[in-house]
Formats: C-alpha cells, structure tokens, sequence
C-alpha cells in the first residue's frame, strides 16, 4: 500500500518503479483540471486606469475611443487627461462611457517635477472650476511621486483640494507616499496605481487595512497575477479578503498599449476568471461603478 505521497518500502521493487511516475501523473492531472476549470471572466470591465493624450490619437482618434472601449468589453473608464479639447472629443463620441480625470502634467517631462512647481495647485484650480462642456473633472491624477518628494507643499495642495472637492486622488508611489496622504488628509479617497511600486500581497493588505479610502487599480499586474498559469493563493487570499477595494486596469500609457487593448483586457478576464464569481464581478466593474456611479452596467 501507499503510505502519504510516498511508496511503501515493503512493495516490490517493479511497484515502486511505477509508483513516484503515476504520483506526478495524478498531479499534472489535477493540475491540468484546475486549469480548465477556471474560465475567463464573461462580464462587462470598467477600467479604472487608461490614459488618451495627443500621443494617442493619431493610433485612435477621439470618436474611436469608444469603439476601442467596446470592443475590448469595457463598458466604461477612466481616462487621465491633460488635453481638454481632445478628451471632450471622446467624451461627446461615447457618452456616458468616460469618467474623465485631469491630469496634472503638461509635457510628459512633467512627471519627474511637477512636485517643485509652486504654480501647479492655481493652475488646476482654475482648470477644475473651468470644468468640460460635457460635464465636471471627476478625479485628479496619475501624480508620480516617491518618497525622497512625499513632503511637496504641492502635493499636500492637490490632495486637499481633491478632497474638498470631493475627488478621488490616483497617486503612483511608494507605501511612504500613501502614509503621507493620510496624515495630510486622514479621510482622502485615494487610488493606489498598480497596486503600488512594491505590489507584494502582505503590503498591500497590510495598507488596504490601515486606510478604509484607500483604492487599489491592478493595471500592469496581470504578469504576476497569472503568470504561471495559475494565480499565486497569496493574491486570492487579498483579492478576497478585500474584494471591494481593488479595481481593474489596463493603463493605456502608449499608442501600443492602445492598439493592443483587446488583448490586455482579455488577460485580465483570464486572472478574474480564478476568483470567485462575485468577487470577480466587484472588480471587474461594482467597485469602479461605487466610487464614480453614473451607469447601469
């Protein structure tokens, strides 16, 4: 007889030749079960993180960033935008299917200094009252900052003015940066992108704990969701544990990733598609549609 995963001593020896080959063949069968068992998520994506620039729009033109939506089974989604005229554009293409955010930075340059421009928080002030022919700002962000930065005086003037206006605020940095916010602002609603710069489950659970507003998008991590095949149970455990605080993306940061969308939407249906079924329709689409609303999906 066997006894645990290993053969018994006592069997003959052409038993025990068989023995350690048909373990591995149970197992690869197992394995291969599990597998087929996990179908890709069906259901409509409300990406929370895509950004559509004039970089952009020569690969797709503002009344075809609907389409691009659609045929990537996205019902709606964020779009981080610096060009007022050019989101407005989409936005009357597809109404109804963007959530338009205003992005801080002028030239892509931006990014490494925005946080030493003292002119910044005057300048998206008059941008926010200004507001869009087709509607109001409805979040500030992607604001890269690390922790060398975290004290900016100009930080701390965006996140509060975010919060007074009632606006999410989608910060790309470090844990130190999160801290940071909610000692400025203890109530912000903040978006983590990508999960943060150090995306390891314990963290991540850890911060989801500490800040009750705290968001997470999971654009850019589906390599370490599924990546071999299978999603690690370190990430189920999170997903699950906070299957309200995480949020689907695919951040369209290049003109590539934008002709590619269909694709990178489809491999987050595949990582979904290892969660449970509510679980994966909260992020997929519920936890976006709780925080921005305006939409039946």
């Amino acid at each position: 007889m066997l006894t645990g995963n290993r053969p018994d001593p006592g069997l003959p020896k052409e038993v025990m030749m068989f023995a350690r080959p048909l373990h591995r063949a149970v197992l690869l069968i197992v394995l291969v079960g599990l597998s087929l068992a996990a179908h890709a998520y069906e259901g409509p994506l409300f990406d929370a993180h895509l950004h559509y620039n004039p970089a952009h729009a020569d690969t797709v033109a503002p009344d075809g960033v609907g389409p691009a939506l659609a045929g990537a089974g996205i019902r709606r989604a964020v779009i981080l935008a610096r060009d007022d005229e050019l989101i407005e554009a989409a936005m009357r293409a597809a109404p109804g299917g963007i959530v338009p955010f205003l992005d801080v930075y002028r030239p892509p340059a931006d990014k490494g200094g925005w946080m030493h421009d003292s002119d910044l928080p005057e300048r998206m002030r008059a941008r926010l009252d200004a507001g869009l022919e087709t509607g109001d700002w409805r979040g500030i962000g992607e604001l890269h900052l690390f922790a060398e930065d975290r004290h900016s005086p100009v930080f701390e003037a965006l996140l509060v003015m975010a919060h007074e206006r009632g606006l999410p605020l989608m910060i790309h940095g470090d844990p130190a940066v999160i801290d940071r916010a909610y000692e400025i602002e203890p109530e912000a609603v903040v978006l983590w992108a990508h999960a943060g710069t150090f995306p390891h489950p314990d963290l991540i659970g850890d911060y989801l704990g500490r800040y009750p507003n705290l968001h997470a998008d999971l654009s850019m991590r589906s390599e370490r969701l599924t990546g071999d095949g299978f999603m690690p149970l370190e990430w189920q455990d999170l997903l699950i544990a906070h299957a309200d605080r995480f949020l689907v993306g695919v951040d369209t940061f290049s003109a590539t990733r934008w002709r590619e969308i269909d694709a990178h939407a489809e491999a987050i249906r595949t990582w979904l598609g290892h969660l449970p079924g509510d679980v994966a329709a909260r992020i997929a689409f519920g936890n976006a549609e709780r925080l921005f609303g305006g939409g039946d999906l």
